[in-house]
């Protein structure tokens, strides 16, 4: 699907951003001619598409694609893309540990923090790494359910997910303010209605006050 490496990048560096001017995505030692080759390319692969002011963004399948782009082999666009869910609770002053994404699909959204799954090791000690490298935070995860998402954007299927919930309840320790933490923030009694919020993440709050052990399989359109 992605030939070329100047190809797989255009998608990967529109994968940070709503849109991007053709100078913005060019790299500066390449002559106009063979980028527009590369970009036209990619447009028509169905990945990417021009705006009326010229800018350049990414399809609903290129962001399924998204920072993916720079992998050897691209995953399929029909196939869910498993994910670990963490959502961190302060119970005293129900303050919850959100994530603003920082790249597509769902540019800009906020949600719980995500995990990837590693082959050698289980879901609960992945997501413990994972909070403590990302943000700081010693949290004692226990898994709370799992299911499939998938979100449309204007009748395009954005987002397909195989996820899995993992709840943790009173952490320790101080969030970090680095750049590896940049996006997390504690936000107390979170509206989780509003529009800025990932449409999961209703679904998710109400996981969370459940008994463990829920499948759900869920919808959206935004």
């Amino acid at each position: 699907m992605l030939d070329h490496h100047i190809q797989k990048s255009i998608v990967y560096d529109l994968a940070f951003a709503e849109s991007l001017r053709f100078s913005d995505l060019k790299p500066d030692d390449m002559e106009n001619k063979a980028f527009t080759y590369h970009l036209k390319k990619v447009m028509k692969a169905g990945l990417v598409q021009k705006l009326d002011d010229g800018r350049y963004t990414l399809t609903m399948k290129g962001r399924r694609v998204g920072k993916g782009a720079l992998k050897k082999e691209s995953r399929l666009l029909d196939r869910a893309y498993s994910i670990l869910l963490l959502a961190v609770r302060n119970i005293e002053d129900d303050a919850w540990l959100l994530y603003k994404r920082q790249t597509q699909p769902l540019l800009g959204l906020k949600g719980f923090m995500q995990a990837q799954p590693v082959a050698e090791t289980d879901a609960r000690s992945t997501a413990q790494k994972t909070c403590f490298e990302e943000t700081g935070l010693t949290v004692d995860f226990q898994v709370h359910g799992h299911g499939y998402f998938r979100v449309y954007r204007a009748g395009e299927l954005e987002s397909f997910i195989h996820f899995t919930l993992l709840l943790g309840q009173n952490p320790t320790g101080k969030l970090l303010e680095t750049a590896e933490s940049a996006g997390y923030f504690w936000q107390q009694t979170p509206n989780f209605e509003s529009p800025d919020m990932l449409p999961n993440i209703r679904t998710l709050h109400k996981m969370c006050a459940s008994e463990p052990g829920q499948f759900v399989e869920a919808t959206f359109e935004l």
